[in-house]
């Protein structure tokens, strides 16, 4: 290689990693205000009541935040300890029965689309059979922002 090509690459590489960190600052600077008109989720505190039985686990999720939030996913530690997502299910009867690949894909984009308003609550269903095996006292739900929120048993 030439120098003018590691020339090049060096200030590829610091001027993206500039533009990096300008970015962050700007977002972490800007979401408060966003939060407060509407535009961006406020995240928390969020409770997590989780009801097991033998079909399914309901989870309740609560938001006792300032504003709306918005959910990513539900994790759990599995038995070899390795996260894993289970589908939230909408209702009792679809936790209960296996649904398609396709179908799980439009169930993990519902419940990244619906916000939760202040004071208000989610409710959604796990299949108990497909958490088998799996650490249940490390079920938590993640939001937008990367915060773990950890169930408490009913």
């Amino acid at each position: 290689m030439d120098l003018i090509t590691v020339i090049v690459i060096v200030s590829g590489l610091l001027f993206a990693g500039v533009a990096y960190f300008i970015e962050d600052a700007f977002d972490k600077m800007l979401n408060p205000i966003f939060r407060l008109i509407g535009l961006k989720s406020s995240t928390g505190p969020l409770d997590i009541i989780a009801d097991y039985n033998d079909q399914f686990i309901e989870l309740t999720i609560i938001n006792n935040g300032k504003g709306k939030a918005m959910l990513a996913a539900v994790q759990v530690v599995g038995e070899n300890g390795k996260k894993e997502f289970p589908v939230p299910f909408t209702s009792e009867i679809e936790a209960k029965k296996e649904v398609a690949e396709k179908k799980e894909k439009e169930l993990r984009k519902h419940f990244l689309s619906e916000k939760i308003d202040q004071g208000s609550q989610k409710t959604v269903y796990l299949n108990s059979v497909k958490s088998a095996g799996c650490d249940l006292k490390s079920l938590s739900v993640l939001d937008m922002d990367g915060k773990h929120w950890t169930s408490v048993k009913e």
